[in-house]
């Protein structure tokens, strides 16, 4: 589907091989962590909800510290950090029956795993020349889906009699890339801030207020997507009574068209302006979510997960590759951090806001999902307007 680019170095395809293993662990979870936190506590989902955003706030912090240590401590450390203690957490995550170890758990996991994201998003910055940076986190993207194809199938299946083994072999994929990067990877901090130690502050990002104002449309774009992972599983299983393996099979779905599709769509987009592509995409993720209010049969979800991987396909790499050239290099890893940030704080609330608006009814919650995702692609249009000569101050 694409051959090796040579201007592109091979560190690059070390943690693209890396990152493919470690996503079929990953997605061996989190399409079912409603689910099996809906079982282990025994309560209704809008406390589920509330449980998860507990454990979306500590991915915010995470992902902000992630940025910072990453710019002062070195990339490859942060990453490391990340998995060994991730591993750790979420293998323990999976043997507790206790309400409150388990939520406890959860909130560590919660911060250790995404560490690794602002740290690994900013070694591509580091590393590959900025013509091919939407092409290589578009190959990023397809392989961590490729891990997702397998994943969610086999976790759907184990899921269906018992949730131990997900979170183990999650863990076991967190310390196999643990390996992979511990032994074939280097550093790749630029050489100027190799004697630095020049502590973060929120100031460095405030000074840049249009990349301030991106990244709230980003936590919008987030909330709306989170939709997909964190609510849809449980109303399939709880309101429409699927069994939990029926997601499973709409998630590998979501990833084999990331896989096929991602690098045609790319190319394709290849001379659209990043923000006018984030705009089209969200648009997609409305018409998605509101092709859901048509029918309860799975041929409906299945075609409304197309539509959303089809917007899904145009952001991530366009998002990415504009944060990336707008960061100053000594300011990378915090660009990366504030911009995971904004993710994880949209995901964080979407299934908060999602759990509550399903309690009113399906209506509701499709309803305002598709309306949200209306205005963020406004959002875009017009941002991109204003800032499509500006640059990010040095």
């Amino acid at each position: 589907m694409f051959s090796r680019d040579p201007d592109i170095p091979r560190i690059f395809y070390i943690l693209l091989i890396g990152r493919f293993f470690n996503l079929v662990g990953n997605s061996l979870v989190f399409p079912f962590m409603t689910i099996y936190l809906a079982a282990r506590l025994h309560a209704a989902l809008s406390t589920v909800g509330i449980v998860m955003t507990f454990y979306g706030g500590a991915q915010v912090l995470s992902v902000l510290v992630g940025g910072v240590w990453s710019d002062r401590f070195g990339r490859r450390r942060v990453m490391l950090a990340s998995l060994l203690l991730g591993a750790a957490v979420t293998f323990f995550v999976g043997s507790m029956h206790s309400s409150w170890a388990l939520i406890s758990l959860l909130s560590l996991m919660g911060f250790f795993v995404p560490l690794f994201q602002p740290a690994s998003m900013a070694m591509v910055g580091d590393i590959v020349p900025r013509p091919r940076l939407n092409y290589a986190y578009s190959l990023m993207r397809m392989a961590s889906n490729a891990g997702i194809i397998i994943g969610p199938m086999l976790g759907g299946l184990l899921a269906d009699h018992s949730f131990f083994w997900i979170f183990a072999l999650d863990a076991l994929s967190m310390l196999v890339f643990f390996a992979v990067i511990f032994f074939a990877i280097p550093e790749t901090r630029p050489q100027s801030l190799q004697g630095a130690r020049t502590p973060g502050r929120m100031s460095d990002i405030l000074r840049d207020p249009s990349f301030v104002q991106f990244s709230v449309l980003w936590a919008l774009t987030a909330l709306v997507y989170s939709q997909l992972f964190m609510v849809v599983p449980a109303y399939l299983h709880i309101n429409l009574g699927y069994q939990p393996s029926v997601f499973g099979y709409l998630a590998a779905e979501n990833a084999v068209f990331v896989v096929l599709l991602q690098i045609p769509i790319t190319r394709i987009t290849r001379n659209a302006s990043r923000l006018t592509l984030m705009a089209a995409g969200v648009l997609f993720y409305a018409l998605g979510f509101w092709m859901m209010l048509s029918g309860h049969a799975l041929w409906v979800f299945a075609v409304a997960v197309f539509i959303i991987t089809l917007g899904e396909n145009v952001i991530n790499p366009a998002a990415s590759a504009w944060v990336a050239e707008r960061a100053p290099e000594d300011l990378r890893g915090r660009y990366m951090g504030f911009f995971s940030l904004a993710n994880r704080a949209g995901a964080a609330l979407g299934p908060l806001a999602g759990g509550l608006l399903l309690t009113q009814g399906p209506v509701w919650w499709l309803s305002a999902t598709g309306l949200v995702a209306i205005l963020t692609a406004h959002g875009y249009w017009r941002f991109g307007r204003r800032t499509s000569r500006q640059t990010a101050p040095s």
